[in-house]
């Protein structure tokens, strides 16, 4: 009976951890999303170069997070899309692929 108490406690501690994980991330998406306005070209491919790293191994984990619609990101990233310099396109496309909200 004790071991099967302590298994439940195991598991709802790790489910609260998931939780907060998911929170705590979730913060960060909304943190990058906000910082992108005014940032210039090189601020912006280094800030989501950082969330794809950082959000990237979370999203394929399976942590859920709310993502922007694509009509409130673009805007942000139309400085960064208007350079042609291949990586800032591949970071962009990237990360419009992964933390985009494809519903809307």
């Amino acid at each position: 009976m004790g071991y099967v108490f302590s298994i439940l406690q195991i598991v709802s501690r790790l489910a609260y951890l998931r939780s907060a994980l998911a929170d705590g991330l979730q913060a960060v998406y909304n943190g990058v999303i906000g910082a992108l306005e005014g940032l210039e070209p090189e601020d912006k491919y280094r800030l989501l170069q950082f969330a794809v790293n950082i959000l990237g191994e979370s999203v394929q984990e399976g942590i859920p997070l709310r993502t922007c619609r694509s009509i409130d990101i673009l805007p942000l990233l139309s400085n960064l899309l208007e350079k042609n310099t291949g990586n800032y396109q591949e970071v962009v496309q990237q990360f419009l692929m992964e933390f985009m909200d494809r519903k809307c």
